[in-house]
């Protein structure tokens, strides 16, 4: 089960961070469903004997579930438990496809890892000095990118691979010199050294925010990324 931690921020209300137990692999709509289901049993029970039973039926039951269920996966930002789950900056490093399997990043087959790539999901790169073969850029499976990314990457649907990640990991005026992987993640890459305040506000941003701007930011720059 997650550990729920309210986070409160000034600029974006109120998120909660749900923190996997070591091993657990749960979507941000499915931490939602579960949590609010919990939720509308408790509530259930707190109302037993100050509502009419008849009231108490399962359409109620269902109401209560997705009104919760709807607020918190605007919510919930889900991070992985375990070693290096609070790791306070984004690796730099390429994954072979086996080793994104291996090292548990993702609950797929290397088959349909690729069909996550086709359905711009996730995207990958060529090894350097291959022809062949691809290259998983590691900082993509870092929570909460999964859940960001897939829209950023619609977006730069038709541009070249190389074009792709060139953006994504390279700093941008518009972003105050954080790249777009930075803000999608809230963390700066490993080596990238001390932070200026103001990017640390970025970064502290709701990950909707971050992901808002990172969007924007494609607009922007237009078909020079994009098409």
């Amino acid at each position: 089960m997650a550990q729920v931690i309210d986070e409160r921020n000034n600029t974006a209300g109120i998120k909660i961070r749900a923190v996997l137990e070591e091993g657990k692999s749960l979507s941000t709509s499915r931490a939602a469903r579960d949590v609010a289901e919990l939720f509308a049993s408790d509530i259930e029970g707190s109302l037993r004997g100050r509502v009419a039973p008849e009231l108490m039926d399962e359409a109620f039951h269902a109401l209560v579930r997705n009104v919760l269920e709807q607020r918190l996966t605007t919510m919930l930002v889900i991070e992985a438990g375990g070693p290096g789950a609070n790791a306070e900056s984004l690796p730099v490093a390429n994954l072979k496809p086996s080793e994104v399997i291996e090292q548990g990043l993702v609950q797929l087959s290397i088959a349909s890892l690729y069909r996550y790539v086709d359905s711009s999901r996730f995207y990958c790169v060529k090894p350097p000095g291959q022809t062949n073969g691809r290259a998983f850029p590691a900082w993509q499976f870092v929570q909460p990118v999964p859940e960001l990314l897939p829209p950023v990457l619609e977006k730069l649907r038709g541009a070249l691979t190389t074009e792709v990640h060139a953006f994504l990991v390279t700093a941008l005026d518009e972003l105050n010199e954080l790249a777009p992987a930075e803000m999608l993640a809230g963390k700066p890459f490993t080596g990238r050294g001390e932070l200026h305040a103001s990017q640390k506000r970025l970064l502290q941003l709701a990950a909707t925010e971050r992901q808002r701007r990172v969007l924007e930011t494609i607009r922007r720059t237009g078909e020079s990324v994009a098409h």
